[in-house]
């Protein structure tokens, strides 16, 4: 049932209102290159499956799978995350529960697993080398890098899904994905009959929404996907 203090989240569920469930399920199927789009996947199809999956852990294989969303990490990223700052992420990570899935999470948790002392905030912090010389880690490829670590836990923000949702930036999107799929029970069995119908079971109900709104986005939509403007955060 959907509360009235449903606040940012009602952006999303909106949005994804908006949809129709022939379309989202089409959309699912083209991306992931299901029944009549076998072969023709969208690159991204393969973000998740990529490689290696270490949980604790930044890795190559997760720098490559990035690139299947469109995002380069450059050198001097790479060689920071991979290098000097690998056993400070480890520990962040080690930190986030690698089970946790958004629907899962009540909202009263909230604070304790994204609020200002939380290992995700340091986490997107420190991908976003704030407070040193920055590395080219936007907003949008450290989104990328936290959904690759935690899929069901972290969501994307690109400037398309910012566009479908009436997000202008990443500011907010964690409190207000939260909001969406814990307050909104008839908005969380909706994916996951997408889910089910398209037998799509090891892909996580946040990316299931992310591939629905990106693909409804990005078709009709004029100018290109804008990616890793500098904002604050």
């Amino acid at each position: 049932m959907t509360t009235t203090s449903l606040g940012s989240g009602a952006q999303v569920t909106a949005a994804f209102g908006s949809i129709s469930d022939d379309d989202a399920r089409e959309h699912l199927e083209k991306y992931f290159g299901l029944g009549a789009w076998e072969g023709k996947e969208y690159e991204g199809a393969h973000f998740e499956r990529l490689g290696r999956r270490v949980p604790d852990e930044l890795t190559a294989d997760d720098i490559v799978a990035v690139s299947c969303l469109s995002i380069h990490i450059p050198a001097k990223g790479a060689l920071g995350i991979l290098g000097e700052h690998a056993a400070e992420i480890t520990e962040l990570l080690s930190e986030i529960p690698v089970d946790l899935a958004l629907e899962e999470l009540p909202l009263d948790d909230h604070e304790k697993y994204f609020g200002d002392a939380s290992a995700a905030i340091r986490l997107w912090r420190l991908l976003r080398a704030h407070g040193r010389e920055r590395w080219g880690v936007g907003p949008t490829a450290t989104s990328k890098l936290m959904a690759r670590k935690r899929p069901a836990l972290f969501p994307i923000y690109d400037s398309v899904v910012g566009r479908v949702t009436g997000f202008r930036d990443s500011l907010g999107i964690w409190r207000a994905w939260h909001e969406a799929f814990a307050l909104d029970s008839a908005f969380v069995e909706r994916i996951r009959s997408l889910q089910s119908a398209t037998g799509l079971h090891d892909i996580s109900l946040l990316r299931i929404l992310d591939v629905v709104l990106w693909m409804y986005g990005s078709q009709g939509v004029r100018g290109p996907e804008i990616v890793d403007l500098e904002e604050e955060g």
